[in-house]
């Protein structure tokens, strides 16, 4: 009879821990869709740059300077649409939400905070310290 209450608490604990990782999973999918729509849209913008390429020096630099921070923040973009994606696989893994450096479980509420997340608190605290 021990054995039953053990079996039935272990999937219970299961099964609550899969609705929040598909929660989460679900808040990356929207974060994805959101990425692509920013990345498809700066794209489109260097694209309609180039045919629009009238002014003089100062023009120029001013609209160099916006294009250059803009594809900055389009780089960006693109590597937080890598870390989201990443984070998707290793749900459907079964690997989401261990740390990559101790192995230990990292907590909800960081995963809830920061999805992508790959490190628990305190080694991504200690990873900034160098």
């Amino acid at each position: 009879m021990a054995t039953t209450k053990k079996a039935t608490k272990k999937k219970t604990t299961r099964k609550s821990k899969s609705g929040w990782q598909e929660e989460i999973k679900a808040m990356l999918l929207v974060m994805r869709k959101g990425l692509l729509q920013d990345v498809s849209q700066s794209m489109r913008s260097e694209s309609d740059h180039l045919k629009h390429d009238i002014g003089d020096f100062y023009d120029h630099a001013s609209n160099d300077r916006d294009r250059e921070l803009a594809l900055m923040l389009a780089d960006r973009e693109r590597e937080k649409l890598t870390y989201v994606d990443d984070a998707v696989k290793r749900i459907e893994l079964g690997t989401y939400g261990i740390c990559e450096s101790c192995d230990e479980v990292i907590d909800k509420e960081r995963l809830m905070a920061m999805p992508f997340t790959k490190l628990c608190l305190s080694c991504q605290e200690d990873l900034e310290r160098g």
